[in-house]
């Protein structure tokens, strides 16, 4: 399944981008449709070509999964922010490897829960477990979409056919379970019929 990429940009790179991160689905918009949520859970880039772009973005406002690609002067804009950045020119392999490590360590939160680098997290008691790589891409799906049909996550994160008879699914909401009960979170996740529902 494909990781979802949100770039911002004033220029026209849609080709470019869509090529170089074809591993992504990818929305690009314009720097003015950013909205300032700090708890995004998905990648998001922006990227900078002038000073009069630097000005227009409140970074202050700007949430922990965010990344600035810029060719200007970073240095003033780095003393005034813990944000991650890019510094173009840069080669495609370093550019590429460089999303994909941004888009792998992304933070997500969720009411009493935070999944960092594969682990789970509460933020109240500090408890955490580690997740497996399956289990980490199951719950962060279902607390970015809220709700997803049981047959999408058979297909598209564990690439099973919808055809074939197997528990496999159950196997991972039974350890996933597990390891929210362990952390003490509030966070449920709940099946309703043949939907998969992240709930509080």
């Amino acid at each position: 399944m494909k990781s979802r990429l949100n770039i911002f940009s004033n220029t026209s790179l849609k080709n470019f981008l869509n090529t170089t991160l074809s591993q992504y689905k990818i929305s690009i918009m314009d720097l003015d449709t950013i909205e300032y949520d700090n708890k995004t859970i998905e990648a998001n880039i922006i990227i900078l070509n002038n000073n009069k772009e630097v000005d227009l973005i409140n970074f202050s406002k700007l949430g922990e999964n965010y990344l600035i690609m810029t060719n200007t002067k970073i240095s003033n804009l780095k003393s005034k922010t813990t944000l991650k950045f890019l510094k173009t020119p840069m080669s495609i392999n370093y550019f590429k490897s460089s999303i994909k490590n941004f888009s792998q360590n992304l933070k997500i939160q969720f009411c009493d829960i935070s999944i960092d680098n594969e682990k789970i997290i509460n933020l109240n008691n500090k408890s955490f477990c580690y997740l497996t790589k399956v289990e980490f891409e199951i719950l962060s799906y279902l607390i970015r979409e809220k709700e997803a049909s049981k047959t999408f996550i058979k297909e598209n994160i564990l690439n099973i056919r919808s055809n074939i008879e197997t528990n496999s699914l159950e196997s991972h909401l039974s350890r996933i379970r597990k390891k929210m009960n362990k952390v003490n979170t509030v966070v449920q996740i709940k099946t309703k019929s043949e939907k998969l529902l992240i709930t509080v």
